[in-house]
């Protein structure tokens, strides 16, 4: 059974939207390749997709720091 964006454990409630969307991602991904069972799948998949928001996160203020044009 897949999990989707209104059927998800109850672990990912407090993950922001984009957050869970992708935990959601993971763990679908993690339990068809049958990578441990559900209470591991839920628990990597959340620490994952932290990290990626993390990542995420650093790269769109990088990329969207302005920097003043030198005259």
């Amino acid at each position: 059974m897949n999990w989707t964006l209104t059927h998800f454990p109850a672990a990912m409630r407090s993950l922001n939207p984009s957050t869970r969307a992708k935990a959601i991602e993971i763990a679908n991904t993690l339990v068809e390749r049958g990578e441990g069972n559900r209470q591991q799948v839920i628990e990597q998949s959340i620490a994952e997709a932290r990290s990626w928001a993390r990542t995420t996160q650093l790269e769109l203020a990088t990329r969207t720091a302005f920097t003043f044009p030198q005259h």
